[in-house]
């Protein structure tokens, strides 16, 4: 069998919002990835066996994100002219149209994909919002300063100085840091006064809001809840389809023409520089576009692009669950005209399982958390790296090491090690399958020392896709070392190398009750170290190949603290702006907790909207 062929016999449910399949006797009642609901499931047809199809059936299936806006329902204004045009329909682009909108202005929405949502629909729909309402109900007023201290020493390691102006950050990326502080609250309650959403908190399984992703630096000061969610009709925290859904019926409440099928191929300027408009592609015919006071571009990162991504990211990206049409599109539009572009080599990140995503590339697979505690991740040479349960994004970062003297990406592909425990407690919960042990993608065994060969194996069949990455001789040696010094430090309760479970988010994130129906009581002492179980000493054992991939790029042109493009003197470029995962990310490399790709797209489109209607923030 290849490695990315299906049995005949697993039934698989295709998202027809997002591409998540789900292997089990039923599709589940909301898709774990982005939150649409049981009927928005297909079930893939025997012709559809192969992975390689996934795309093709999510595209039979309709794709009907949102029930998109009917073409007949989206005509614009006559002769194309209004005051503000927004490209794409994302959390960046309907925060910026609504605003704008909201603050007195005439806006289309100019969306190149035949569906609308962009990323965000597809995602967990939450929103990074420092000082929230939710926070101060409780109590909790931060500190702006520390606040901003925790925000720059993540995402600027190597320039944080504290006791210097701007931490030693340089004066537009503080400015950025800083608006985001500023705003972020803000821009929730206007959403939420005007009726755009209702706004919610999470409290996590432990009764706890949750953490930051790094909520035990000494910055942090391990403050709670600062990601904010849109509530469901059920009055239940909603993700990206829910959030999507919200927005588009807001727009659509206060006429905003949302043009699907419309992709952007030129800024236009008039004499002195300003931006007034755009030319679009419908339908093989170019149509132009006039904005009096502005554009704002909400149009997702390059993850689509496998030339950008070659020619600018950290190392090799397989995966993505970024909308399909996110190809980089502001890049060279504003480098046409002479827009700074900056953190081309950055993104958020999460490792994805390796044989899916070479796949289906349209689909999620990426692996947000490692559900269990008897598993651990290893390299080619069959030792652990990191801590498993820190973030996908910086877990993601582990993947780029190099090995000089090899010269090659020692990490580039990372095996995930598990037993009948984990497949079995958290079945269901990506990356494993509900209610069978087996996958395609999963490498299964029943001893440790039969790895290297079914590993082996298994990268022969990928060698076109990976250079001919191999493991080492030494790696079963290594490997069962590797799992007896685990499982010491899981009979101890204390990671030595790691630290693993040292961290409140490790307990309380990345770590969970188990998801199998009437499993029991777990775990079985809150105060020991639930994050780590030694794993079986009998197999069968599991193995799940992981590379790193991406939620989206976050490189593109330079904005400054009212989103507007700067050039490449550092000048605005009067009447364009720029928010989301299409410009040079705020955060840089970091992500600072749950929402820090939607908090900073759903701040800085409001903070254009705002902006280009003549009422700056």
């Amino acid at each position: 069998m290849k490695a990315f062929e299906l049995e005949a016999s697993m039934k698989r449910w295709l998202c027809t919002v997002c591409g998540y399949i789900h292997e089990g006797e039923t599709p589940p009642d909301t898709c774990p990835r982005c939150g649409a609901p049981k009927e928005k499931f297909v079930l893939m047809q025997d012709q559809d066996k192969s992975m390689k199809t996934a795309h093709e059936a999510q595209l039979k299936a309709g794709a009907d994100q949102t029930e998109s806006v009917p073409k007949s329902e989206a005509s614009p204004p006559s002769e194309n002219v209004v005051d503000v045009i927004v490209v794409g329909s994302g959390a960046a682009a309907f925060s910026a149209a609504i605003t704008a909108v909201n603050e007195g202005c005439s806006v289309i929405m100019l969306e190149k994909a035949p569906q609308i949502g962009g990323t965000t629909i597809r995602s967990g729909g939450g929103f990074w919002t420092p000082n929230n309402k939710f926070q101060r109900a409780r109590g909790v007023k931060e500190d702006r300063v520390q606040t901003m201290k925790y925000m720059a020493r993540y995402s600027f390691p190597h320039l944080y100085r504290p006791e210097l102006e701007n931490f030693g950050l340089p004066e537009n990326e503080y400015q950025l840091i800083e608006a985001m502080v500023d705003h972020a609250a803000e821009m929730t309650e206007y959403f939420e006064g005007i009726g755009a959403f209702e706004l919610c908190e999470e409290i996590n399984w432990a009764g706890k809001p949750q953490v930051d992703y790094q909520d035990h630096l000494p910055e942090n000061g391990s403050v709670r809840g600062r990601c904010l969610y849109t509530k469901d009709t059920n009055g239940k925290i909603g993700y990206g389809y829910v959030l999507v859904s919200y927005l588009k019926a807001w727009a659509e409440k206060n006429h905003i023409p949302i043009l699907v099928d419309h992709e952007v191929k030129r800024i236009r300027r008039d004499t002195s520089g300003k931006v007034v408009g755009v030319e679009a592609l419908h339908e093989g015919k170019t149509i132009v576009f006039t904005a009096s006071k502005g554009v704002i571009f909400g149009s997702g990162g390059f993850s689509h692009n496998p030339e950008l991504l070659l020619h600018f990211e950290k190392g090799p990206i397989f995966g993505t669950c970024s909308a399909p049409t996110n190809t980089g599109d502001f890049i060279s539009l504003a480098g046409e005209i002479g827009a700074k572009i900056g953190n081309m080599g950055g993104a958020f990140r999460a490792q994805s399982v390796f044989e899916i995503a070479l796949a289906n590339q349209m689909g999620i697979y990426n692996v947000f958390f490692v559900p269990g505690d008897s598993v651990l991740e290893v390299n080619k040479f069959g030792k652990r790296v990191m801590d498993e349960k820190r973030n996908y994004s910086d877990r993601g970062m582990v993947h780029f090491v190099w090995d000089p003297n090899r010269a090659e990406w020692t990490n580039m592909l990372l095996f995930l090690v598990y037993d009948s425990r984990t497949a079995d407690l958290w079945q269901g919960y990506p990356p494993y399958p509900e209610g069978v042990e087996d996958a395609p993608y999963i490498i299964k065994v029943d001893k440790l020392e039969d790895f290297s060969n079914a590993i082996a194996t298994r990268l022969s069949q990928l060698a076109d896709h990976t250079g001919g990455f191999s493991l080492d001789e030494q790696f079963n040696a290594n490997l069962v070392d590797t799992v007896a010094k685990f499982n010491q430090y899981a009979a101890s309760g204390k990671d030595e190398d790691f630290q693993r479970g040292d961290f409140a988010y490790d307990r309380e994130w990345t770590t969970f009750p188990p998801t199998k129906p009437g499993a029991g009581a777990w775990p079985a002492d809150m105060d020991k170290n639930y994050t780590m179980h030694p794993l079986d000493d009998a197999g069968p054992y599991y193995c799940i190949i992981l590379s790193s991939g991406t939620l989206d790029t976050n490189g593109g042109p330079v904005i400054n603290k009212h989103s507007q493009v700067l050039d490449v003197h550092g000048e605005i470029i009067e009447g364009l702006y720029g928010a989301g995962n299409c410009i040079a990310s705020p955060t840089a490399n970091a992500y600072w907790g749950a929402g820090s790709t939607i908090g900073p797209a759903l701040t800085f489109g409001y903070i254009a909207g705002r902006h280009v209607s003549g009422h700056p923030v």
